[in-house]
This record gives C-alpha cells, structure tokens and sequence, in this order.
C-alpha cells in the first residue's frame, strides 16, 4: 500500500513522463492533468496522456484555468499538486487544494533563468553550468521557496540534446529525493535570492535567426541552444534558406579573405563543412542543409537527418 502524499500530477513531455513514473512507483498519484494539445506530444518527446492511460490512472487533457481543472483536483483530494514542464499557469484556488502545497521542478539553477525555455536562454548566453530546481510553487513565476538542485557541466562546443540527456535522469533523482522528504516530514526550504534572479521571456520561432553581424561565439551559442531536437538556426542563403544544426570551432581570417558578414569563407572540397564570416571570426559549420527557395532544386539529406549544402552554394 502507498504511503506517500496523494498527488495530482501536471506534465508535459519526456521530462513529465520520467517524472511521473518515479510518483507512482513511491508515492500515491490520485491524477494527471496533460496539456491539451501538443503537435510534438507522443512525436518529439514522450506523451505524459499516453503514460497516465498506459498506467490506468484517472487522466484528462487541459489548460491550468479551466473549470474542469478545479473540479478534477477536487476530486483527487491531493496533498501536494507536482508540477512538470506544464506551461499554464494554475491560479491560486487551484493550487490551494493541496495540502502541502504545489511543487513544480524547473531546469535552471534558479534564481537564475526564471521563466520559459532556461535551458535555451542558459546556452544561448554561453553558460557552462546548468541544472535543475524543485521549489514551492507561489503566486511569481519560478519565484517560491528551493527545496533541492542539481547541477550538472555543459561544455561551450556541446548543445542543447546533450544538455538534455544529462538532464533527463535528473529529474527522476531530485523527484525521489523531494518525494521521500515529504514522506519524511522534514521538508528543506530555502528563499530565493531575489535580487540575483534573472527572467527570460518565450522563444519564438524567428529568434533561431542567425545574425552574422554578431560575434562568432555568439553565433555559436544560438546553434547551440537550438540544435536538435529544436529545430535549429537559420539564415537567408542562395536564394532561399540554410538551415544549421551544428558548427565545429572558430577560425581567425586568413590574409585577402572575405570578412563580410554572413560571406562564404571557405568550405570543404566535398561541401562538407562551410567557412562563414562573422563579425570578428569565421565559423566552422558542420552540419546544415540549403532549402532553395523554389522547388525545382531537391533538398540532400545526409549527417543526422542532414547533408552539409554544396561548396557551390553562394550567399
């Protein structure tokens, strides 16, 4: 018999779906609410609606705000409300059922990139450690009380799914660890310091737009935090689109290269690699596809679902 808290679980994705098989296997899950509709759930990620049916838990698809959401936790009479990767907001009488309160797990080291996509804006800005967080969920966004982090090393030529897969198993640590505290009675809770905190709004799919008048690093990161399985950075290119999913290094301007920015530098006698001027360095790119901007010429596809365009390919 279960003696853990009786929780209503909000999910989304693989990381709610890791999430909530380690509350089922110790704790007591009296429900799950999936976002509902998602055209990347059960396709790109795991889908947490097939993982509740698939368990034979009492499950429904909708927004935080809902009447039928209020109703729903009603129901399941929780103790504490866990919250993962679901992206509305719950009002206050909602996460009032509970009586232990909500906890939602947010993969940053917060205080620092509050709000959405942190793992994005954490890559983007060149940071080397990243982690994940579980806090009580209060009225701000991602502003209540810590009760345990992980961290984890991300070097600056890695990206965004390997910052993922160091990632994932860490939601099933810090959820066994919260879960068995709450069983316990003896809850950690730390403030946030508020005053070093950083927020972040949503990305968009335009802010993948590669601008070359940016530093080579800076250029770097964006493809970085936006690799696979994002959809990757891009930029106007040859009458129609490239389209870049990895770089491998910076190279210094060699004498009588181009230097302006976005100009083909170089590239490999196979097409393989392409040199594109930045604003103070070319950078290396290995892994990218042109799509022209009319039919008549196919896309190739190679290297990770990619094949580098064509050294013939000009700006």
């Amino acid at each position: 018999m279960k003696t853990g808290p009786r929780i209503v679980f909000f999910g989304n994705h693989t990381v709610g779906v890791r999430t909530l098989r380690v509350l089922v296997h110790s704790g007591h899950v009296a429900g799950v609410v999936a976002h509902p509709d998602d055209p990347e759930d059960g396709v790109r990620y795991e889908s947490v609606w097939s993982e509740a049916r698939r368990l034979g838990l009492r499950v429904i698809r909708a927004p935080g705000r809902s009447a039928e959401v209020a109703e729903f936790v009603t129901d399941g009479s929780p103790d504490l409300i866990w919250i993962t990767d679901y992206r509305y907001l719950l009002p206050a009488p909602v996460l009032g059922l509970a009586r232990q309160g909500a906890v939602n797990l947010h993969p940053s080291l917060l205080p620092k990139y509050r709000g959405r996509a942190p793992i994005n804006w954490a890559i983007l800005h060149g940071e080397t450690r990243l982690g994940l967080t579980a806090h009580f969920v209060d009225e701000g966004m991602d502003t209540g009380d810590i009760i345990a982090q992980r961290a984890y090393a991300l070097d600056q030529s890695e990206d965004v799914g390997t910052a993922l897969d160091r990632l994932y198993p860490l939601y099933e640590e810090i959820t066994a660890e919260v879960l068995a505290a709450f069983r316990g009675g003896c809850v950690p809770r730390r403030p946030q310091d508020h005053a070093a905190a950083t927020a972040f709004p949503r990305r968009r799919p335009e802010d993948g737009r590669i601008d070359w008048n940016r530093p080579a690093r800076e250029v770097w990161n964006l493809i970085r935090a936006v690799a696979p399985p994002y959809p990757g950075a891009f930029a106007e290119w040859g009458g129609g689109r490239l389209l870049v999913h990895r770089a491998g290094g910076i190279r210094s301007f060699g004498a009588g290269e181009p230097r302006a920015p976005g100009a083909l530098i170089a590239s490999s006698a196979a097409g393989e690699t392409l040199v594109v001027a930045c604003a103070d360095a070319g950078l290396i790119l290995t892994a990218f596809r042109h799509e022209p901007a009319g039919p008549e010429v196919p896309a190739r596809v190679g290297e990770s679902g990619l094949r580098p365009v064509a050294a013939a390919v000009a700006r």
